[in-house]
């Protein structure tokens, strides 16, 4: 499973991630960290959808061509500052760049930047690709958001939204019941099978732009985190357009 998400650098530009979650699960023996960069065509400083379908078969296609011979996993991509970012995990590293660079020239790329670097713990995917809970959420969020808006939501309509918190102990769901009590109204005693057994449902009234929902699923996210639970996720009724 791939997700995309966004952050941003020092410089507070914006970039975007694509990271693939199900990378760790793979081989141990892919120590080879195999990168390429690609300048974005006519000098965009983010990829618009033709080429963000371009460089999905790009992956794609290294994928296919080098997993027998190289033993080639994808592990994600990152576009910023006017570049796609490739990475790849490979068991053998000899002979790729060839590769690499005939897939990029069929897919209009004649320049890119080739690296290889032994990276046995996948330490550069764990810190700068791997996503944490708030860019997991964000992920969701955007999938949601795309939902209401598809079926004629007016996003920017304030409305009741409901958060689901999860815990381990009724106790730290209680204290974390306390510390929200003045974001909205709260249900607390949900219960589910499982390791985070104890719930409560959140109630805030805010829009559903990708800006609004962030900023409180963010929040809330810190908030469970301390008591550590998990945040599930929220749930809203369609506002129509036309509605205030």
């Amino acid at each position: 499973m791939k997700i995309t998400y966004t952050v941003q650098n020092i410089e507070q530009s914006p970039v975007e991630i694509e990271a693939n979650l199900d990378f760790p699960t793979q081989t141990e023996d892919a120590v080879w960290l195999l990168w390429a960069f690609a300048p974005l065509q006519a000098s965009a400083e983010t990829a618009g959808r033709s080429e963000s379908e371009r460089l999905g078969k790009i992956v794609s296609e290294l994928e296919t061509s080098l997993e027998l011979s190289h033993g080639v996993d994808y592990a994600g991509m990152r576009i910023q500052d006017g570049w796609a970012e490739f990475y790849f995990y490979a068991v053998f590293s000899k002979g790729a760049e060839r590769r690499f660079r005939e897939v990029f020239l069929g897919h209009g790329y004649p320049q890119i930047e080739f690296g290889v670097n032994r990276d046995a713990d996948h330490h550069f995917y764990h810190e700068q690709l791997a996503p944490d809970a708030t860019a997991i959420q964000q992920a969701k969020n955007a999938q949601i958001i795309e939902e209401l808006s598809t079926a004629g939501d007016t996003l920017e309509s304030v409305r009741p939204v409901e958060h689901y918190l999860f815990f381990q102990t009724r106790s730290a769901m209680m204290r974390t019941a306390d510390a929200l009590e003045a974001r909205g109204k709260i249900e607390k005693d949900l219960y589910e099978e499982g390791t985070y057994p104890h719930g409560l449902m959140l109630i805030v009234e805010h829009a559903c732009t990708a800006d609004a929902v962030g900023s409180v699923t963010s929040a809330l996210i810190e908030a469970v985190e301390a008591a550590h639970g998990i945040y599930v996720g929220w749930s809203t009724a369609m506002a129509e357009k036309g509605a205030e």
